[in-house]
């Protein structure tokens, strides 16, 4: 055993020392390097070691066949992976294996360039790989709502790939920045059978490569491509699975890892040295929510009524949860989109998200439920979310919803209610993404990966789906909001998705910020930044 894992399990034995108290951080050793610290910039950083303390272990690293690895192994398929384009540490997408980009009068058909460049093996990189990864992406209609604009995707000799859009869509960069379409050698994804070969050791047009990797096991390490066409600023990095929050927190002050993408709220009254660590909240383009089954299996009968779920929606304190279970870290929403740095961001519920008893009681009544009823919660057993179930929990009992909550553990096992028995009752949870209404997309347009998880009819959703691609469609600040807030009005009469407040997670590392971190706003994605950067343009 490793001195390494040694000293792990002999901080999972004491991490309650570190739980819930005033900690002073004496001393921790710092990310190897020769320019590796808080200190550095993105123009000359230079890490040789970098280690990651992440929730979940990596199980697979095809985008478009996620295993039980959770974010985790989104973000490290990202890393390894070609994009067209990449996410910034800003969020924004940049142009990465594109070299050039253009765009027709009319805005329905885009032409892209490739830069001329070798996966890691050696072997080129051609339009051909770049369509069967579109074509991969479509063809397992995860988060479909985002290439809906898409009509096709086609080669255009070895070196250029042409879209033709149903209509125009000025933000198809942040679709095709997603992880969903990571580029690998066509001929080597074409089956099953050989993606699952195949991706037990891919080859990389990303800006790292995998050195280690056996699904499901607690190390992941990948090293610098040397044939990408900028230079990483970390030459390995390494991700260790530490389930337990407060076991990764006692890893962090000993200096054991140097990044955390999740830790708890104790971690926020350590007394840290930060000459040494950063750490903090970080804002998600997230909304934490309480979401519905619409399936045929909803068990309980209560939920289908449209009334019950906006009386559920009345009875929440907001404010509490975030107060009591994020320490008020972030804010409560008083709409769907998530409230931070948005500019379509709009108070859509009714009293502006105020807790109103009364009137949920009066709904209740109204929906032949005047005594309440029996509901099971679920909720993946995340920092932070149990507390914010039993808060949930709390105020409906008040209006007499006697809540069960069940704990999914690992919250990764989420999957198996969700996409293969779909007999669940309601959840917390969480929805993010790149912009509003990609975020929107995600609920309320078909294909959308809410729309999915919580079987919505198509029918259902037929009104907002229209919406939210003329919204997609317009370059006009005016035209997107009056839009959206059409959208919003019909999330609250159909209330299959009660939002709650603006996700965020308590991080801290020893690097600078946004040098090598997982992509907040953002989650599933991971940011190495290089040297030249992705271009600005």
């Amino acid at each position: 055993m490793s001195k390494f894992k040694k000293r792990l399990i002999a901080l999972a034995a004491s991490a309650a020392l570190a739980a819930g108290s005033m900690v002073a951080v004496q001393s921790a050793n710092a990310a190897t390097g020769s320019n590796c610290n808080l200190k550095s910039k993105a123009t000359n950083a230079q890490c040789d070691l970098f280690i990651f303390g992440a929730l979940h272990r990596v199980t697979s690293l095809d985008a478009t066949a996620p295993g039980s690895g959770g974010y985790t192994e989104s973000q490290m398929s990202y890393i390894v992976g070609g994009l067209l384009y990449r996410f910034d540490a800003d969020g924004v997408p940049r142009r990465d294996l594109v070299e050039k980009e253009t765009i027709s009068a009319d805005k329905k058909t885009i032409t892209l360039q490739l830069r001329s460049i070798k996966y890691s093996d050696g072997t080129a990189l051609t339009s051909a790989d770049v369509v069967a990864a579109f074509d991969r992406w479509t063809s397992t209609k995860q988060s479909a709502s985002y290439i809906e604009p898409v009509d096709s995707m086609k080669a255009s000799g070895a070196d250029t790939v042409v879209l033709t859009l149903k209509r125009p869509y000025p933000d198809f960069r942040f679709a095709l920045a997603q992880q969903f379409l990571t580029i690998h050698p066509a001929d080597k994804v074409s089956t099953v059978e050989k993606r699952t070969a195949y991706f037990k050791a891919p080859v990389s047009a990303g800006p790292m490569m995998v050195k280690t990797f056996t699904p499901g096991t607690d190390l992941f390490v990948a090293v610098a491509n040397p044939n990408y066409w900028a230079k990483p600023v970390v030459k390995e990095l390494r991700v260790v699975t530490i389930p337990d929050g407060n076991t990764r927190l006692a890893a962090f002050q000993a200096g054991d890892i140097d990044y955390a993408m999740e830790l708890p709220l104790n971690a926020s009254k350590v007394n840290w040295d930060k000459t040494k660590f950063r750490v903090g909240g970080e804002m998600d383009s997230g909304t934490f929510m309480l979401a519905f089954n619409m399936g045929a299996k909803q068990p309980n009968e209560a939920l289908k009524v449209a009334k019950v779920r906006q009386a559920i929606s009345l009875a929440v304190d907001r404010a509490g949860i975030m107060r009591t279970a994020f320490a008020n870290l972030a804010k409560p929403n008083c709409g769907m989109q998530f409230n931070y740095n948005n500019q379509y961001y709009l108070c859509s519920l009714p009293k502006d998200g105020k807790r109103d008893t009364a009137a949920a009681r009066k709904l209740l009544k109204e929906a032949g439920y005047p005594n309440g009823f029996k509901v099971t919660m679920l909720v993946p057993n995340r920092l932070f979310w149990q507390d914010a179930a039993q808060v949930v929990k709390d105020n409906l009992r008040a209006v007499g919803i006697d809540v069960t909550i069940e704990m999914v553990t690992p919250d990764s096992n989420i999957s198996i209610p969700i996409n293969t028995k779909r007999d669940w009752e309601m959840m917390w949870f969480g929805n993010n993404a790149a912009t509003p209404i990609l975020q929107l997309s995600n609920w309320f347009k078909s294909g959308g990966v809410w729309q999915l998880n919580a079987n919505i009819p198509d029918a259902t959703i037929a009104e907002t789906g229209k919406l939210l691609s003329e919204a997609a469609a317009s370059e006009s600040s005016a035209v997107i909001k009056e839009k959206l807030a059409a959208v919003e009005k019909i999330a609250y009469d159909l209330s299959i998705f009660i939002p709650i407040g603006t996700r965020f997670y308590l991080s801290g590392s020893k690097l600078a910020n946004n040098l090598v971190e997982a992509l907040l706003p953002g989650q599933l994605q991971f940011v190495v930044t290089t040297i030249p950067a992705l271009p600005k343009d």
